[in-house]
Formats: structure tokens, C-alpha cells, sequence
């Protein structure tokens, strides 16, 4: 959960920023006023820089850190932390980060500059080569040789770039893997932060939403496309010290601005869909002869399923699964059912009859999900003569899944004679793994496959699936509205006497060595815009 991200940086007194400032709102009229004005820039526009905070994730069930009920705010407070977050594992895209995404897609936004760690932008679809994300990703670890990134599905446990135990599996490289999460104290990634300087620069408008823009040297970015002749519009509902560079602000919710600009540009926002991918692999070995009770043969099959990512990371998505197998005869059909005899009974002996392809062993026990590691059961007293077994997944997906599609069944044909083969060429070659020797995956598309397979098994199916429509989104914040709050004017600043030196601004440069003196703040300074349900808890 984001509170596991809080608690895996380092104790800090000052936590940078200010807690639980006050937030203000707009009228609905006044939200559509300033919309069409961004409306109009945005389709002026060759290029929109888009700057992203923990606002854009509030909806999402992620909290930020120094909203009013951020976790740092309650924290200061001793206040208690609410018991209904959402864990990042399970978050969905909100309307914003699929707003954002459509956008990039259409070639209006080149780049994406996030704050954030909750990895929901690449979630919605904003490719990395598009996206600098200052403070990290907790679902990434990069290579310490080659700088692959490897983007998972599961938290990383640690922060500050420390070793996840994981190898680079690059050809040539196998270098140790790091988490790529910063933490207090860390500067931010140079590469990151001079192609977002140099995109802001370019860029006509900066969108900047769900952030109070409170971090240094992050908050100077956005600035950067209004002090070369651009726009930088400010969606946020607190005050930010950037507001007098904005030509826009507007006091809102982001998903409701995103909404209504979105119609304005009648550009369409796609479907969020999330596929789980679950490794299935088969291992066909002779029993171990220890004087134990006969097993009726002398060969186990063993069924694994595990992560996409090895054999040692966690299945987050799922719950439990049971496994169950059954022969299948020469043509392919299945003629046993698994673990029941004619009768309806258990076969305690996993034989039906003489016939090898009536085979049915008990079906496994429920197996909870592990942290890590996957799942496994050994099938005993595999007949000589099978020649093909189905075997079946029923797999219970967390409650955090789509409630239509937390039960899922999963099929698969394995060839037995290619498993022996394999265990055979193992055998010979020092005990190897039978499956490392063993036939190409075998990719299933659906949830069921019926073709013949061997070795490794992968299936992929959907597990959430969230379709997004700005009106009903614009409709429930009519019905709905909060009170209008506004704050007041700043006011105006004695001018300075003119002089004939050049204005100071941030430069590509100055940014740099600011990147390098100051230290990484990380976490999204966040604050409330909640209008994106992603919450990024960096």
C-alpha cells in the first residue's frame, strides 16, 4: 500500500512543504470558463507538457502525503490512517492518467513528467520512453550493469536502490538488479530530469495537475515553459508558490477538468483493461524410491504456476487456486474426471480403471497464495502407457479484481512423451530442469486452450477492465458540488527598479546543478487535486 512506500523511506523531521493547507473550489461555471481557455491552447498547441503530482491520484483510493488528509498531515496530527486504501497492486488508472494517455497517443502531449511512484501513467498506457518519473516506480528494478529496466507487477520491498536478490536476464549481461525508487536525500535522475527540462522548454503549454508544486527542483520545470514564451496552467486545489507564473488556474478536481477538456477536444479516452499472466510449468519424474507406500507407479507429475517476472516473485492478483489433472486418450479427449470416480467418490488411488487414459488423480488441496514463490502439486502414479493429460487451474482472484471475473478456469493439454524426453535429456545432461530442456512455451490467449502443449504453459486473461465516460463524470460533480471556497487575490509586488542585466531564469543548466546541490524529495508533494483516482505516493 502506499502507507508501505511511506514507511520504507527514512524517518525525517521535516518533511519538506506544508501539511494540510487549505483547498479551494470553483464553481462549475467558472470550471467550464477556464477549461475552454485551455481548450483553445491546447489545440494551438504543437506540443503540451504535462506535470503530474499525487493529485492525480486521490480518486483512485491511494492517499497523498500533504493534502488535508494526507498521510503525513494525519500522521502530524495522531490522527489514524484510514483502513480503506487501495493497494498500489491493485490501483486502477484514473479518468486523468487515461485523459493523459489518449492525449500522448494522439501526438499532443510528446511528455509526461510525474512526481509519482504508483507506475499508473505506464499502466494507462503513456510509454517510458515518453514519461520521466523523478521519484521512481515501485514496481520497476534496473539493472546496476546495463540499465535494463524491468517494470513488474508486485512492489519492490525496498527503496534507495538496494539489491531485490533478481539477475539482469539481458543476453551477456546477467547483472544484479536495484530497486528504482528514491528515497530522502537522493538526487534525482539527471538523464530524467534534463530531457523533462529540455521538453518543457519546447513545449507551448505545461498542464500542470494535482500538485502544489511545494519540491525543489522539481517545481521549476513546469516554469520553464512560461518563461520561454509558453503557457503554464495550474489544475489544483490548493495554493501553489508558482501561481503568479500561471496564466491559468483553476481550483478543481482534476478528473472533472480532464473531463470537460476532453469534450471540448472530442477526443475519445480508452478503456483501462489489466491481463494477468500465469506461467504453468510441468515436470514428469520417476518417484523416489524410499519404501514408502506404493504409489501404483513409478512416475509424479508436478504442476507449477508461477509469476511471469521467475519463480521467486509474488502472484499478487491471486488469491488461491486448486489443480487438478486428467488422462486424455490418443485422440485428444479427455476421459476421466479429475478426482471423482463413476460413482462420485474420490479416487484415493488416482485409477479408475485398467485403461491409462482414464487417469484421474485427487484434485490439490486449496492452495493459498504465497509472498513469493508461486504455487506447486505433485500428481503421483502417472500409468506408463499416458500418453497426454489435461490439466486444469481454478483460480480465486483477490477481491480487489472485477467481481465478474475473480473465478477464473484455466485448461491446457500437456504432452507427456515430450515431458519424458525432456526428463530424460536432463537426466543426462547433470539433473538439470527438465522444463529449462523441454519444448517452447506455449502461449494461451483465453483462460482455456485445448490445444496440445508440453513444457511451459502461459495464460493470459483479464482481471479488471474499467470504461470511462467524461459526461457521467461532469454529471456527477453537478449533482453534487462542493461549496465554493476561493482564495484571495495575492497581492501585486512592488516592481523592482528595471536594470539592463538579463533576467535570471531557470536554464537548462541552472537546473542541472540544481538537480545535483539539492536532494530528492521523494514523494509527490502532493496535494489534492484529487481529481485523478491514481494516487501516486511519491
Amino acid at each position: 500500500m502506499s502507507l508501505g512506500y511511506a514507511d520504507r523511506l527514512k524517518n525525517k523531521r521535516n518533511l519538506g512543504g506544508q501539511l494540510g493547507a487549505k483547498e479551494y473550489h470553483q464553481s462549475f461555471d467558472d470550471i467550464k470558463e477556464g477549461v475552454k481557455s485551455l481548450a483553445g491552447w491546447v489545440s494551438d498547441a504543437k506540443r503540451v507538457f504535462v506535470f503530474t503530482g499525487a493529485g492525480i491520484s486521490t480518486a483512485c483510493g491511494i492517499p497523498d502525503f500533504r493534502g488535508p488528509n494526507g498521510i503525513w498531515t494525519l500522521r502530524k496530527k495522531k490522527l489514524p490512517i484510514p483502513a480503506d486504501l487501495t493497494p498500489f497492486e491493485y490501483a486502477r488508472p484514473s479518468f486523468t492518467h487515461m485523459a493523459i494517455a489518449a492525449l500522448v497517443a494522439a501526438g499532443k502531449v510528446p511528455y509526461v513528467c510525474s512526481q509519482n511512484v504508483d507506475s499508473l501513467h505506464l499502466w494507462s498506457g503513456v510509454p517510458r520512453t515518453q514519461l520521466a518519473e523523478l521519484h521512481g516506480n515501485c514496481f520497476a528494478e534496473r539493472c546496476t550493469q546495463c540499465r535494463t529496466e524491468y517494470n513488474r507487477d508486485f512492489q519492490m520491498e525496498t527503496v534507495d536502490f538496494k539489491p531485490s536478490g533478481r539477475r539482469c536476464c539481458q543476453p551477456g549481461c546477467g547483472g544484479p538488479l536495484v530497486d528504482n525508487i528514491l528515497d530522502w536525500d537522493t538526487p534525482l535522475p539527471e538523464d530524467e530530469l534534463e530531457e523533462a527540462v529540455r521538453q518543457a522548454e519546447d513545449a507551448d503549454v505545461a498542464l500542470v495537475l494535482g500538485t502544489s508544486l511545494q519540491i525543489q527542483p522539481a517545481n521549476e520545470i513546469p516554469t520553464l515553459t512560461r518563461d520561454e514564451g509558453g503557457k503554464m496552467v495550474i489544475v489544483n486545489l490548493q495554493k501553489t508558490p508558482k501561481d503568479r507564473k500561471a496564466s491559468l488556474i483553476i481550483r478543481s478536481r482534476v478528473d472533472v477538468v480532464m473531463a470537460l477538456l476532453l469534450q471540448e477536444l472530442g477526443t475519445q479516452v480508452p478503456p483501462y483493461i489489466r491481463t494477468e499472466r500465469l506461467v504453468v510449468e510441468h515436470v514428469l519424474s520417476e518417484a523416489a524410491r524410499d519404501g514408502s507406500a506404493d504409489c501404483g507407479c513409478g512416475r509424479v507429475l508436478t504442476v507449477r504456476v508461477r509469476s511471469q517476472h521467475g519463480p521467486d516473485c509474488p502472484l499478487p492478483m491471486v488469491e488461491s487456486l486448486r489443480i487438478s489433472v486428467a488422462g486424455e486418450d490418443c485422440c485428444g479427449g479427455d476421459t476421466g474426471v479429475s478426482g471423482r470416480d463413476a460413482s462420485g467418490s474420490s479416487s484415493s488411488s488416482g485409477r479408475l480403471d485398467g485403461d491409462a487414459g482414464a487417469w484421474a488423480p485427487p484434485r490439490s488441496d486449496l492452495l493459498s497464495s504465497p509472498s513469493s514463490g508461486g504455487f506447486s502439486h505433485s500428481f503421483a502414479g502417472v500409468p506408463p502407457g499416458l500418453r497426454s493429460v489435461r490439466c486444469t487451474l481454478h483460480v480465486r482472484l483477490v477481491k480487489w479484481a472485477d467481481e465478474d471475473k475473480r473465478d477464473v478456469t484455466l485448461q491446457h493439454s500437456v504432452d507427456l512423451s515430450e515431458l519424458a524426453l525432456a526428463s530424460s535429456r536432463s537426466a543426462q545432461d547433470g539433473g538439470s530442469a527438465a522444463v529449462a530442456d523441454g519444448p517452447a512455451v506455449k502461449e494461451c490467449d483465453g483462460p482455456t486452450s485445448s490445444s496440445s502443449s508440453s513444457g511451459t504453459v502461459i495464460h493470459t486473461f483479464v482481471s479488471q477492465e474499467v470504461t470511462y465516460d467524461p459526461a457521467h463524470i461532469v454529471s456527477a460533480f453537478i449533482a453534487n458540488p462542493p461549496p465554493v471556497t476561493l482564495p484571495e487575490q495575492p497581492k501585486k509586488k512592488r516592481q523592482k527598479p528595471e536594470s539592463d542585466a538579463p533576467a535570471a531564469v531557470p536554464t537548462r543548466a541552472s537546473l542541472r546543478l540544481a538537480g545535483a546541490a539539492r536532494k530528492a524529495q521523494p514523494v509527490s508533494e502532493t496535494t489534492s487535486s484529487g481529481g485523478g483516482c491514481d494516487s501516486d505516493e511519491s
